[in-house]
C-alpha cells in the first residue's frame, strides 16, 4: 500500500499529463478489447484520434442541430414528385426591391 505522499505525487503527475484514473466493470471476454482501447487512446496521437472519432460516431452519433437535420430524408427526390406541386391559391404579389 502506498503512503499518502506517494499517492498525491502520482496523482499530480497524472493530472499534469492530462490523465484521469477510473475503474470499470466489464465481462471477462471484453478485457483484452478494453485494454487495447485504453492503450490506443493513451498511445500514439494519430491512432488515438482515429479510434476516438470512430467510437464517437458509433456510440454517440451525430447531434441534430437544425430543422433540416430533423426533417431530412434519405429517399431520392423522385419519391416526392407530385406531392409538393400544388398550384397557388392566389396570384403572386408584387414586390418592390
Amino acid at each position: 500500500m502506498a503512503r499518502k505522499s506517494q499517492r498525491k505525487s502520482t496523482r499530480g503527475r497524472r493530472s499534469a499529463k492530462g490523465l484521469v484514473r477510473f475503474e470499470i466493470e466489464a465481462a471477462t471476454q471484453d478485457t483484452a478489447l478494453l485494454k487495447a482501447v485504453v492503450e490506443t487512446l493513451r498511445g500514439e496521437p494519430r491512432k488515438a484520434a482515429a479510434l476516438r472519432s470512430t467510437l464517437e460516431g458509433a456510440l454517440i452519433g451525430p447531434q441534430v442541430k437544425t430543422a433540416f437535420d430533423i426533417f431530412r430524408s434519405d429517399l431520392p427526390d423522385e419519391f416526392f414528385e407530385g406531392i409538393f406541386d400544388q398550384p397557388r391559391q392566389t396570384s403572386w404579389r408584387r414586390v418592390d426591391l
